[in-house]
């Protein structure tokens, strides 16, 4: 019942994925029938069953168009890519096949609009997917074919042929042509937004904006903070360079630092010249780098034209006569210089010597306020993900889950190529990595290691973060030397503690270097001990499972979680129709072994059945200790004979087993009864009842055997 069941299913599912291809059949069978052809030359005349056959075509063509604009809005949603393939096929089938009713009801392949196959040809060939347009440029060949072998006879074969190499040819031609021309759009909006990048992150390392992430590995809204910090500081330098360039009449005023390579690069600038420079300039470069480099103020008038102090200008351009430069100071460190100049000679006073060095100020004070900003909405950024990584770990249960929302919220807070979480056993000192993702994941995920010199190994007994700064040296091992791991600049080894102990490491790498920085560390220093506190909860929670499902002797299942094993699996059975077998054994005469060799003694031969039956069941079967001596077995998908053959088994290994006590050698046999559901019972309590009854029939008649239902 349950295969026919899955049968129906399966070919329901295949119906409606094929649906769409078997109407697209129909309508590129059409033209093929001649529905639009006429035996007399001109165009066929329209009857109503042409009107029907279009509204039809259009509409299913409209309606599959949208569909498939849909799947591409949902492509992140569990559709594959293989069925917006196939959809994509399907559209251009029905597209050939109505661009040919069009041909065959204008005249045919010789009429005046066959033009149209190309055009369609041209425009499936640039627009398609890669290799869907190039199979549909063989699908509008194929289909001419047909069409002349069904209703064109009367054209040359010379002509189709003719047809067929001008469809190739403008198929190619565009598949070709736009193909390379997409790539070359790609390419140049990447240089494009490569280069925009490289502006923001060296603006953000001018500007000192110390708080935002980089560029680079922001995504979302970290990104868009970035740059409209950067933005907001440079309209803000404008503005005042500005105020400053109408207030004083100047020609020039311009704002310079010096960046990491200790050259001098323009900032911002207000200026009525067509000959700024765009740099960098060298520091020690005339009056500016006078100004940048030693700090002193510069006031110069009756300057000569094209005077090459002004390293701003092109060289030989400047028409300025008199110029003032005053020097920016941050935290009594020198970062560049603001400069003024005219070129009407009058000199400048000092009173604007003085609103200059106001400005200054003005400037710096509009850079620290946006790095506060940035500080702000970095450390909000950064809670949220801490907070919202705290809330998904303590819903997490199981170590598993723990582990992937761990992984996840680590993602969130940095960008890296690598990251493992790996587990310390105290007790036989090593080392495992538990899970890990990215680059070499699959190779590196379930390996051990002993407890070695490898960063991870430190990590642990140090409970200290490694490596310093998180700049990985090459020399320097993250788990051991023979582990395949990609090559990466940046690596950060975090300790996971818990009560003062470390259970292992969060461990996170990158190609780049500096990838991790001082507050992407701290950030995953809080996150590591939100993990290793969610991780001890979730095995205090396997523990306590283990404790309420499992007897602490035998490490079996205990009587409760027997009995709701075995509803379950009679309730399965019933379901589909299959068998189940209990087993129930019990060791004879053990309150004598209790009696005269001890309960300590009785214990071992307890676990030691119990070990028994664990060691010889099938994976599928459950084994519990129901009380004392007595052990039960079920066995799914098992009749009678099956689990008499394990209860003979049982019943060998038991009795081959010698046991050393201080009385001296000691050997124990059980009895065993076996009974099968719905052979012997209908219900649980029924099944359980009847084994029961053979267990006892098994020790009236003499012990050391196994007995079924139909022994009682």
């Amino acid at each position: 019942m349950a295969s026919l069941v899955h049968a129906a299913l399966t070919m329901r599912k295949t119906v409606r994925a094929s649906f769409g291809l078997l109407v697209c059949f129909v309508f590129a069978l059409v033209p093929l029938l001649g529905v639009f052809r006429t035996s007399s030359p001109g165009p066929v005349a329209i009857g109503v069953e042409h009107v029907v056959v279009g509204l039809a075509w259009a509409a299913w063509l409209v309606w599959r168009g949208s569909q498939r604009l849909r799947r591409d809005e949902q492509a992140v949603s569990g559709v594959t890519h293989r069925e917006r393939l196939a959809l994509e096929l399907e559209l251009g089938v029905l597209l050939i096949a109505g661009v040919h009713a069009i041909v065959q009801a204008t005249g045919g392949i010789e009429g005046p609009v066959y033009a149209m196959v190309y055009v369609l040809v041209a425009f499936i060939a640039a627009f398609a997917a890669a290799p869907i347009g190039a199979i549909l440029v063989l699908v509008a060949i194929a289909y001419e074919a047909l069409v002349w072998l069904t209703t064109e006879r009367s054209v040359s074969i010379e002509r189709l042929a003719i047809h067929g190499v001008f469809i190739a040819f403008f198929g190619v031609l565009n598949l070709v042509f736009t193909r390379v021309e997409i790539a070359r759009v790609r390419e140049r909006s990447r240089k494009e937004r490569d280069e925009e990048r490289a502006r923001v992150e060296a603006d953000v390392r001018l500007f000192r904006l110390v708080g935002a992430p980089s560029v680079e590995s922001t995504e979302g809204s970290g990104d868009k903070v970035v740059r409209s910090s950067v933005d907001e500081v440079r309209d803000s330098l404008f503005h005042v360079l500005d105020l400053l360039k109408k207030t004083l009449d100047l020609h020039t005023c311009i704002l310079l630092f010096a960046g990491e390579d200790k050259r001098l690069r323009i900032i911002e600038m207000a200026t009525d010249s067509d000959d700024v420079d765009e740099g960098p300039f060298e520091v020690g470069a005339g009056a500016v780098g006078a100004v940048a480099t030693r700090g002193v103020v510069m006031n110069l008038e009756n300057l000569k034209s094209g005077y090459r102090g002004l390293c701003y200008y092109r060289e030989g351009t400047s028409q300025a006569r008199s110029f003032l430069g005053v020097p920016v100071v941050e935290q009594g460190q020198l970062r560049g210089a603001l400069c003024a100049d005219r070129l009407d000679g009058r000199p400048f006073t000092a009173r604007e010597e003085e609103i200059l060095k106001s400005a200054v100020g003005q400037v710096l004070r509009g850079i620290q306020n946006e790095r506060v900003f940035v500080q702000l909405e970095r450390s909000k950024r950064e809670q949220g993900q801490l907070f919202k990584a705290s809330r998904e770990l303590g819903a997490a249960l199981t170590e598993d889950e723990v582990l992937d929302a761990g992984l996840s919220a680590a993602a969130a807070l940095a960008r890296f190529d690598f990251a493992a979480v790996t587990f310390f056993d105290a007790e036989k000192r090593l080392h495992s990595v538990r899970t890990a993702r990215g680059t070499g994941a699959d190779v590196v995920r379930g390996t051990s290691f002993k407890d070695n010199h490898s960063l991870a190994a430190m990590v642990v007994k140090n409970k200290h973060y490694l490596p310093y700064k998180g700049e990985l040296d090459p020399k320097q091992v993250l788990f051991t030397a023979k582990t395949p791991l990609p090559a990466m600049r940046s690596a950060l080894v975090i300790p996971l503690i818990v009560r003062e102990g470390a259970m292992g490491t969060l461990v996170v790498g990158a190609e780049r270097a500096s990838a991790f920085g001082d507050s992407v560390r701290s950030a995953l220093q809080v996150l590591g001990n939100q993990l290793a506190i969610a991780l001890s909860n979730a095995r205090a929670v396997k523990r306590l499972e283990e404790m309420a499902t499992t007897d602490g002797l035998t490490g079996c299942l205990n009587k409760r979680a027997f009995l709701e094993e075995l509803e379950a699996k009679i309730r399965s059975a019933q379901r589909f129709q299959k068998k189940v077998s209990l087993i129930v054994t019990d060791i004879d005469f053990f309150k004598s072994v209790n009696d005269t060799y001890g309960h300590a003694t009785g214990d071992v031969v307890i676990k030691e059945l119990g070990a028994i039956l664990m060691r010889v069941k099938r994976e599928t079967d459950r084994v519990a200790r129901f009380g004392g001596e007595e052990f039960c077995v079920l066995c799914e998908e098992t009749d009678t004979e099956g689990a008499t053959l394990l209860a003979e088994r049982v019943r060998e290994e038991l009795g081959k087993t010698v046991f050393q006590t201080e009385l001296g050698k000691l050997r124990v046999a059980a009895s065993l009864g076996v009974a099968t559901f719905p052979e012997d019972a209908s219900s649980s309590a029924g099944l359980f009842e009847i084994t029961d009854k053979a267990l006892y029939a098994a020790k009236h008649s003499g012990r050391d055997r196994v007995c079924t239902a139909k022994d009682v």
